[in-house]
């Protein structure tokens, strides 16, 4: 048998608490601590030109939710930081130098490689950005709704 101490909150207290303290779902320190965790994931997040990943987390994601939406065709892909090849090929992609198209052969499942991903736009971007980000600032973010609560 277990010796910790546990305190134990009724429903309703537990219910008052996150509403005091705007913990609940859109409550004002969930939008604060969405807000931290994005504005500083978005620094190790992999970017294109166009910055699909990092446009796609700020449009799909409803900020005060808890969920922070990281979307894309390659996110896993750029998560992962290794490339993935046709099996058949071990190509990637194929290129054609003329359009700049990329493109795959259709309905091919890509497997692993061995191959490590190079990240461009910042010593901070690459693969497993998340844990790397809240390795960095986690305390900053629950900082962050820490000064939200004690308004």
């Amino acid at each position: 048998m277990k010796s910790d101490f546990i305190v134990a909150f009724s429903k309703i207290q537990q219910k008052q608490l996150i509403d005091k303290y705007g913990l609940d779902k859109d409550g004002r320190t969930q939008k604060v601590i969405d807000s931290s965790f994005m504005s500083h994931v978005d620094k190790y997040m992999p970017m294109d030109d166009e910055m699909q990943m990092i446009t796609s987390m700020y449009n799909t994601t409803k900020v005060g939710s808890g969920e922070i939406n990281i979307d894309g065709p390659h996110t896993h892909y750029q998560h992962e930081g290794i490339l993935y090849v046709d099996p058949k090929t071990g190509k990637g992609a194929f290129h054609d130098s003329t359009t700049g198209r990329f493109w795959s052969r259709s309905g091919v499942k890509k497997v692993p490689s061995n191959k490590k991903l190079n990240y461009h736009g910042g010593a901070l971007r690459g693969d497993h950005f998340v844990e790397r980000m809240l390795a960095d600032h986690f305390d900053d973010i629950l900082n962050a709704g820490q000064k939200e609560i004690d308004k």
